[in-house]
């Protein structure tokens, strides 16, 4: 019998905890690992949406990207929107696993998939952000950000720098990866672009000013993917019953939007 922490243990197989940046909350964050394992639902985020689905999947491990505990709890107030979710999987006696940085830094992790869904060449690299990738025939700017926009689903895609720059090589993180040091590691390792889901205003100016290209797109649309990551991740080490959870949309309303 498979219990919770055999798919726990496939899971940081593929992207271990020593991975993790110092500031984040990784790995069983409620429930028994002895438990036996009934079934699993992969999820962005801990929402009520995603609970339901593991209920109507007959999920017991709820695996996220996002911790449903990031920040110290110093109270149990079911009645807090943010702890809403978790108290609806807590009664339910659903276990709750959190895979975050670890994922994206893990090789084969998010970052990588994602360089690769946008038909890029990742070559073996270290365990750590950005992640690279090279395109065998150069591609304009322009181009790229159309690509992104087309394959990542996000219409908003924008983008920093000479429409018509050739790219070679990229640079990404997903989520909320465009901080100045990520862009200085990008620039410093020879990348033509820095793409990642949100970006401080500040390293736009800069990178506008140095006459840097940058590739702007939605946080949840950056890293949507992990679903289906993660899902294969836990199939392929035999875990039974994975499935992607299908009710969670994403937080910004971009209905009529282009």
């Amino acid at each position: 019998m498979l219990r919770i922490k055999d798919a726990v243990a496939a899971m940081e197989k593929f992207a271990p905890l020593r991975l993790k940046e110092e500031y984040d909350n990784c790995g069983l964050l409620y429930g028994d690992p002895e438990a036996p394992l009934k079934g699993v639902t992969v999820s962005l985020d801990l929402t009520q949406a995603a609970v339901e689905d593991a209920v109507r999947f007959g999920s017991n491990l709820i695996v996220t990207h996002h911790p449903a505990i990031f920040q110290p709890i110093f109270s149990l107030d079911t009645g807090r929107p943010e702890l809403a979710a978790l108290a609806s999987a807590v009664k339910r006696d659903i276990a709750v696993y959190a895979a975050h940085t670890n994922v994206d830094k893990a090789a084969n992790g998010l970052s990588e998939a994602v360089l690769r869904l946008l038909g890029a060449d990742v070559p073996e690299q270290g365990e750590s952000l950005p992640k690279y990738g090279c395109f065998e025939k150069p591609i304009s700017l322009k181009e790229l950000c159309s690509r992104v926009a087309d394959t990542l689903g996000d219409r908003r895609a924008s983008f920093v720098g000479d429409p018509d720059k050739p790219i070679r090589k990229a640079a990404l993180i997903t989520g909320a990866g465009g901080g100045g040091e990520s862009l200085d590691a990008a620039i410093h390792a020879g990348a033509d672009v820095f793409l990642s889901g949100e970006f401080k205003y500040h390293v736009i100016r800069f990178a506008k000013d140095a006459g840097y290209a940058i590739i702007s797109f939605g946080h949840y649309e950056s890293e949507c993917f992990f679903r289906k990551l993660m899902a294969s991740v836990l199939t392929e080490s035999g875990i039974p019953c994975v499935h992607e959870a299908v009710s969670e949309e994403n937080p910004y309303f971009t209905e009529g939007r282009v």
